[in-house]
């Protein structure tokens, strides 16, 4: 199973200097992630997620309840 990790989250925030809690769109897409965790407490900025192209089965709550306005998954 892949997991977001805090390093991938930083390698993908390159357009925001490797600064991950102001961050306000992440594209974590084509990265074979089976599950969201940590993003809410990591990319408290978070308000665009795209996640196209994952393995993930099921959107958790704590997602859908925090403030991220878009999520692209497809």
């Amino acid at each position: 199973m892949v997991r977001i990790t805090e390093q991938l989250v930083r390698k993908r925030a390159e357009h925001n200097e490797l600064e991950i809690s102001t961050l306000e769109e992440l594209s974590l897409h084509q990265q074979d992630i089976e599950r969201i965790e940590y993003l809410d407490k990591w990319c408290r900025e978070l308000r665009i997620l795209y996640l196209q192209s994952n393995l993930i089965e099921k959107i958790g709550e704590t997602l859908l309840m925090s403030e991220i306005c878009s999520v692209m998954s497809m």
